[in-house]
């Protein structure tokens, strides 16, 4: 019952010839950095997307970063979804947005409890998710959790890798969605 909507990822190409193709594929947007969220604006300007497209704000949050991502949402911007690397990250939206925002999480799918490479850009651990989420996300009204962006580090190895991390990924959402 629901919809596919597909995002294509302004870093894959920055050239404007490319991206305004794309955009007349009923296609939404995905950012990764301050710059595409430059980007994003001319696009709006030129009006090849309008404050309705779904704009999801993926990557490492710089400050200006953030900044920019904001300013997106303050300004009208109405299906702007920050994805959440780490938990430090909705602090700055709490403080920064006016109004309300929807917001993504990025969900580390293969990190192990002593992984020595796990960083916060990885995203939140599974076992997070749903304490963060009561705590900081189900009862703050400026808050809509509209995602979860299950980001599998070092890539899909085979099929038994797939079919498991998937049953693992639609149990977190099951358990998430009860929340």
């Amino acid at each position: 019952r629901g919809k596919y909507n597909y995002c294509y990822c302004t870093k894959s190409s920055h050239f404007s010839y490319v991206g305004k193709e794309v955009l007349k594929h009923d296609v939404e947007i995905e950012t990764s950095s301050s710059f595409d969220i430059d980007l994003v604006r001319r696009l709006f300007e030129e009006e090849f997307i309008g404050k309705e497209t779904i704009i999801v704000n993926n990557g490492f949050k710089t400050h200006e970063y953030a900044e920019k991502i904001c300013s997106l949402i303050n300004e009208g911007f109405e299906n702007v979804i920050p994805v959440l690397d780490n938990k430090e990250e909705l602090a700055y939206y709490e403080e920064m947005v006016k109004g309300q925002c929807n917001l993504g999480i990025r969900v580390a799918t293969d990190e192990e409890p002593n992984f020595e490479f796990y960083t916060s850009r990885l995203g939140l651990r599974p076992s997070e998710i749903i304490s963060f989420c009561k705590e900081r996300i189900e009862s703050n009204p400026k808050f809509n959790l509209t995602m979860l962006h299950f980001f599998v580090d070092t890539g899909i190895k085979d099929t038994i890798h797939y079919w498991g991390g998937l049953k693992k990924a639609v149990k977190m959402y099951c358990e998430l969605k009860k929340v």
